[in-house]
This record gives structure tokens, C-alpha cells and sequence, in this order.
């Protein structure tokens, strides 16, 4: 039946197109002839339409027909089905078995043989098919085909249910988008950072000079990628770009164009920095713009000198390249003496200040906490430190106190029960060496403040400290302790502040820059020579460095397992290590529990020795990392490594990263760049990631990873 209305379908549409001719020269003669004609076409178009309807019917019949004809028929039905489908498809099985293959399909799989697995053949996932249609779809990287179930067929008779499966080819389309979103224009920010202080002694006729360089290199690379540049006033830039052009530029890009900013040099000491916040999202120009302005902030936020693509404001996972040079060496004078008039005021006008730094705090945290805490103090101030004394790796830091002021030491320093107690409405508190509110020392106290500070020298994370009523946020310094320095100098205590809170400033600052080796600048040489002014004693800050037998045991375990994955050094402290290194012993519980009773801790006789035990863990816990922290730094010391990453860990159920480079004007790599590709972060030379329910051998792979992306992007453009 089917295949005479065909036959009858074609000659239906010939008789009207031989009729529509006819009618066309009707109409030049008699008007009698013209309508008769006219009728005529009329019927057989009616006819036409009729036929039309008839084929469509047989046409979904036949399909019909396939979907209950079991893939093994060898029936008309079957045959002409997969000869004559408009699309490419496969039949298969409950099992994934291909049973048929229509001749498209052969274009696509030349190879398939009927009765191969389709998962095997494809690697297509079969949980993604359900009995029923299911309209998921499935991408193959290899050919650009939208795949999905276009029905369940059920053959009651055979038991068996079977799928068939049509492909799309989706390259056109994919085209025309491709080609409709390249053309899309989007709104790049520039700004020159700290432009007045850049050029504050400078004369014109060099201000002008240095501006022009700028407006150049501006200029070349925004028209390199065919795109607009306008100068918007003496340190704004707005440039707009297309699409087509952001996908050529990757990172080695926007750090050549950063690079080739930080070479101009405005004097010895000041060199030009560039903060660049791109749009790369809305509906139009105006919202693009509100994007860049966006990334323009976040930019400023991490210190500027970066480059940052977002693609909507609430972006998150926005990119962000640079960091590898800090801006000009000279101090930011006019900002830290603001700052310390704020917190001066801020301070005053509280009834209580209660200073703490971060989780697992350091020299540096503790440094800066006690040095500015014991400032606060001198300038007669109720000021309180907080540092858990059974996670600080700074012991020594708080000992050294505790052992030459004691009775100063003994009211500066309180536990977290006893801070939460003293604090009211009107309590100041302020939070140093971290801007994250996830690694934050005394959390209950952070929750329980209603005016917070912090002083910070890390790159702003995405979700910093908030509820803040003020922050001094600096990653050109070298260390929180440096920050600290810079501002108790305003306050005038040479002959009020005591020696020993110089020299925990002082090993803050020892600690961060590796003995003045890394990230040193002139400004880290003034703010040791005023602690020395203090009466600073460096000798003493040295033998605050001083090792366990126990650390350097583990720094050597440490050392001896690492290998060099190219030109990069990484070790590894296994789980077993982990577990040997965490041993806790009797003589160390009666340690820490003496250590304890010594310090004044209010704490009964029965949870002494659970307490004591507890703290014990802790210290192994902080031998971890101290002497994993100083395995990376003593590998760098190997010929040709560009960076060295120590991964260990620390509970069972988290693993971390201490990373080390010289930075990259040294030949090295930009060890933040690399860590933050894996969800951690800090700085050029120094970074860190802690990562939860992932292996020692997971994390070693995703570093490993990490690093392949980074040398990929650091290629130089051919």
C-alpha cells in the first residue's frame, strides 16, 4: 500500500506541475480556458496534499513498524528502515549491544560490526540511557554528533526491549556560533597602580616621559588583537576587544604585557605596574564594562599587577594571571601613616583589643601579634594575644616572652576561653597574617566580634574576612611582621616597647624572607634596622630557628624521597612516614603536660593528661610541616630545579603542599600560579594548598598535572 501511494504521489506531482504550465499559458489566451485550467490545478493540488498526508502516515507507519520489528528481521520493513532513515542511528540492545546500523551510521562508524558492545566501540556511557526516552544528550570530542534515545522499543513477543539511538551533526551549528559569539565585542579596564605616589617626586618632563611608554605598549597590544584603546584620564585605560581575539591570548600573553609595564622603570626604586580587569560576559557594552570594573577590583585587591577575566559578576572561578613582580619598593609612606592613625583611633575608642593571627600560626603570626599587641600595651592600652598554644608552630616565639617578661607575658597572652570572656560590643579585634575568615586561629573569637581589623601581606583570597571596619592589605611586604613594624614606628616606643617583642618581630620577618634571601626589599632592610633600633638581637632570633633531632630526622626522610619531575623537585612523606612521625610517647605527654602546668593553664588533674596527650599530637603534627617546609626550601638549593613542593600530610584525611621557588626573574617558577591551579594559594615564591579526601598519590598527580598546565602556558609564542 505504502509503495503505490508513492508511485501515485509522483505522478500526482508531475500532473501538477505539467498542470501549473499549462495554466500559466492559459492565461495569456481566453479567460474561459484560463479558469477551466485553473480548476483543474485546483483539484490535483487538492489531490497533491491528500497524497502528501497519505506518504507522511505510511512514512511514521514504517518507523512504527521498525520499533516493533525485532533488529534481527530481515523483513521489508526492516530493510528499507536502515537504508532509508533521514538520520544516522543505531539500534541497540538492553545489554548495549549494537544490533543494526542505519547506512548514515556507516559514515560515522566505518568500522562497527553489528554485535559489538556500543560502550567498547564508542565510549559512550549506557547509564545515561534509561528504558524509557531519555533526553540526554552525549558529545563525542571526536566528531561534533548530539546523540540521544529517540525511543524505547518494546517487542512484547521476543521479551526484549531495544533503543534506538539518532545522531545530529552539530559542526554547522556549532560553527555559526562559534563565528556569532567571536564577533562579540567586550570591555577591557586598565589602570596604572598607585599612579600619584608613582609619580609624586618625579618632574613633569620625566612623568611625561614615562606616560608616553605607557600609552605605547598600551597601544600595541590592544591593537595587536584588533581591537580599540581610549585613555580615560591619567591612569584609566578602557580598551574593547572581540571574542575571537581573547581565545588566541592565553596566559604567557598578559605576562609578556605585564612584563613589558614593570620594565619601565620611573627611578631606581619605582617601576610601573599595571592592574587590567576584563568583562569577557553581558548582554552589551555597558554590562561587559560593569564586569571589567568588577574584575578591575579583584585585580586591586590582590595587590594589583594582575590581569583578571571575569564573565559575571558573580563569578567566582574567574582567571587571574600575574603577581610575578611587586610594584615599586619604596614603602607606601602616605598609606601606612593613614593606617596607623585608623588603627590608632580605632583602638582607642575600644574598650579591649584582642590580637591573634591565623590557624597553625607561625613566627610570623605570632611575631606580628606580640609585637603589636606589646605595642598596644605600651602605649597604655588593655591589649590581649591569642595564639593556641596547642597548634602554634611559634613556641619559641611565646617562650622567649614568657621566660624574660613573664609577668608582662602572663596578662598579654589568654586563651580563647579566656578572650571570649573578656570581649563586649566595644572590643577591638585584629587578625594578622591571613585574609582568609576560613584560617583564622580563634574562630569563636572572630564570630563573637562586632569590629574587626586585619593586617595582611598574602594576596586577597575570594572569600576573605568580612564584617572588617578596616584592613591593611599589602602583598609587596615581605611579611605581616614587616606591615607591623611599619606602622608601630609612627607610635613613638622606642624607650617603652621591650626588647623581646623587636626580636619576635624580627623572626617574623627572618622566617618569611628565609634569612633575608626571598622577597626582600629595601623596605624590609629599614623596618630590621628600626627592630635593631628596639634592640633587637639577631642572635637570639637565630637560635629561635634552631631544630629538634626529631624535625631534622624528618627533614632528611623528607629529602632523601625526593625525585625531580622535570627540573621540578617534588617529596613526598608517606602515609606510613605520616604515621611513624605522629607516634606520641609517654615522655612526650609528661612533657607537655609540665610544659603546660608551667605556662599557668587552668586545667583540672583529670583532663591533664587527655590535654597533655592532645598536645603532644600537635606538636608531631607541627614537626610535619616545619620540616616539610624546610625540605622545600633546601631543595631549591639544587642545581637547575626550578621550584621544590614538599606533600605530606597531616591527618588522615588531608594532604598538603609546601611549595618554594625563587620566583621566575630568577629563572624559577611562579609557585602561586601553579598551587592555585589546585585550590591553593600565597605567593611567587612561596605557596601552600591543603586539600581533604584525596590520596597522597591523587594529590601527587594532580600537582604533577599542575605543573604540565603551567609549563604549557610559560611556552614562549613561536
Amino acid at each position: 500500500m505504502a509503495d503505490k501511494n508513492r508511485s501515485l504521489f509522483r505522478l500526482v506531482s508531475m500532473l501538477l506541475v505539467a498542470a501549473a504550465l499549462y495554466c500559466a499559458f492559459s492565461a495569456v489566451g481566453s479567460g474561459l480556458r484560463f479558469w477551466v485550467s485553473l480548476g483543474i490545478v485546483s483539484l490535483i493540488g487538492i489531490a497533491y496534499l491528500l497524497l502528501f498526508i497519505q506518504t507522511d502516515k505510511d512514512t511514521e507507519e514504517l518507523i512504527k513498524k521498525a520499533s516493533v520489528t525485532p533488529p534481527d528481521d530481515n523483513s521489508t520493513v526492516s530493510r528499507f528502515f536502515m537504508n532509508n532513515c533521514p538520520v544516522p542511528a543505531l539500534v541497540i540492545d538492553e545489554t548495549g549491544r549494537v544490533l543494526k546500523k542505519t547506512t548514515g551510521a556507516n559514515e560515522i562508524f566505518p568500522d562497527m560490526r553489528e554485535g559489538e558492545m556500543l560502550e567498547e566501540a564508542t565510549g559512550m556511557d549506557m547509564k545515561s540511557f534509561d528504558s524509557e526516552y531519555n533526553p540526554d544528550m552525549h558529545e563525542f570530542e571526536w566528531k561534533h554528533f548530539r546523540v540521544k534515545p529517540f525511543t524505547a522499543i518494546n517487542t512484547e513477543s521476543a521479551g526484549k526491549t531495544y533503543t534506538l539511538l539518532c545522531f545530529t551533526d552539530t559542526r554547522e551549528t556549532d560553527s555559526l556560533k562559534d563565528e556569532a559569539e567571536g564577533s562579540r565585542n567586550y570591555v577591557a579596564l586598565l589602570l596604572i597602580d598607585e599612579y600619584d605616589e608613582l609619580f609624586s617626586s618625579e618632574k613633569d618632563s620625566k612623568k611625561s616621559e614615562v606616560v608616553t611608554k605607557i600609552d605605547r605598549i598600551a597601544e600595541r597590544f590592544i591593537e595587536r588583537r584588533n581591537g580599540l584603546l581610549k585613555k580615560l584620564s591619567d591612569d584609566r585605560y578602557l580598551a574593547i576587544i572581540s571574542e575571537a581575539e581573547l581565545r588566541k591570548m592565553g596566559e604567557k600573553d598578559y605576562l609578556a604585557f605585564l612584563e613589558d609595564m614593570h620594565n619601565i622603570h620611573v627611578s631606581e626604586r619605582a617601576y610601573v605596574s599595571l592592574s587590567v580587569g576584563i568583562g569577557r560576559g553581558g548582554s552589551n557594552l555597558r554590562e561587559s564594562e560593569e564586569i571589567a570594573r568588577d574584575a578591575l577590583n579583584v585585580s586591586q585587591k590582590q595587590g594589583g599587577g594582575h590581569v583578571v577575566i571575569k564573565k559575571s559578576k558573580d563569578d567566582t572561578a574567574f582567571a587571574s594571571y600575574g603577581g610575578a613582580y611587586s610594584k615599586a619598593e619604596v614603602s607606601s609612606q602616605s598609606r601606612v601613616k593613614l593606617f596607623s592613625d585608623s588603627l590608632r583611633n580605632y583602638a582607642e575608642g575600644a574598650d579591649k583589643i584582642i590580637v591573634m593571627g591565623h590557624s597553625y600560626s607561625d613566627m610570623d603570626a605570632v611575631g606580628a601579634a606580640a609585637g603589636l599587641g606589646g605595642a598596644l600595651r605600651a602605649m597604655g592600652l588593655m591589649s590581649y594575644v591569642f595564639v593556641n598554644r596547642d597548634t602554634t608552630l611559634a613556641m619559641p616565639v611565646v617562650d622567649r616572652l614568657f621566660t624574660n617578661i613573664r609577668s608582662e607575658a602572663a596578662e598579654l597572652f589568654v586563651s580563647e576561653e579566656q578572650a571570649l570572656e573578656l570581649m563586649t560590643e566595644n572590643t577591638l579585634v585584629i587578625i594578622v597574617d591571613t585574609n582568609s575568615k576560613h584560617n583564622i586561629d580563634g574562630r569563636e573569637i572572630y564570630a563573637k566580634a562586632s569590629k574587626v581589623i586585619y593586617i595582611d601581606h598574602h594576596i586577597q583570597v575570594k572569600d576573605p574576612i568580612d564584617n572588617i571596619i578596616d584592613r591593611h592589605l599589602d602583598p609587596d611586604a615581605s611579611s605581616a611582621s614587616e606591615i607591623v613594624t611599619e606602622i608601630i614606628r609612627y607610635y613613638n616606643l622606642k624607650s617603652k616597647l621591650s626588647c623581646y617583642y623587636a626580636d619576635a618581630l624580627l623572626s617574623g620577618i627572618a622566617l618569611d624572607t628565609k634569612n633575608f634571601v626571598m622577597k626582600t626589599g629595601v623596605r624590609t632592610f629599614e623596618a630590621a634596622a628600626y627592630l635593631k633600633e628596639l634592640g633587637a638581637d639577631p642572635v637570639s632570633v637565630k637560635l629561635l630557628f634552631a631544630n629538634s633531632f626529631e624535625i631534622d630526622k624528618l627533614r632528611s626522610r623528607l629529602i632523601e624521597s625526593a625525585e625531580n619531575y622535570n627540573n621540578y623537585a617534588i617529596t613526598t612523606l608517606s602515609k606510613e612516614g605520616y604515621r611513624f612521625a605522629v607516634q606520641v610517647s609517654e615522655e612526650d605527654v609528661s612533657e607537655a603536660a609540665q610544659s603546660m602546668i608551667a605556662s599557668g593553664a587552668e586545667i583540672s588533674p583529670e583532663e591533664l593528661n587527655n590535654a597533655a596527650y592532645r598536645s603532644a599530637l600537635e606538636k608531631k603534627t607541627g614537626n610535619i610541616k616545619v620540616a616539610a617546609a624546610q625540605a622545600a626550601d633546601q631543595l631549591l638549593n639544587t642545581l637547575n630545579i626550578k621550584a621544590s613542593f614538599a606533600v605530606f600530610m597531616t591527618d588522615e584525611a588531608s594532604v598538603k603542599i609546601s611549595a618554594r621557588s625563587y620566583g621566575t626573574v630568577s629563572g624559577g617558577a611562579n609557585v602561586q600560579d601553579i598551587i592555585k591551579r589546585i585550590g591553593g594559594g600565597g605567593h611567587i615564591t612561596m605557596a601552600a594548598a591543603d586539600i581533604r579526601d584525596k590520596s597522597l598519590e591523587e594529590v601527587c598527580e594532580m600537582l604533577k598535572n599542575a605543573l604540565d598546565e603551567y609549563d604549557r602556558a610559560m611556552k614562549p609564542i613561536e
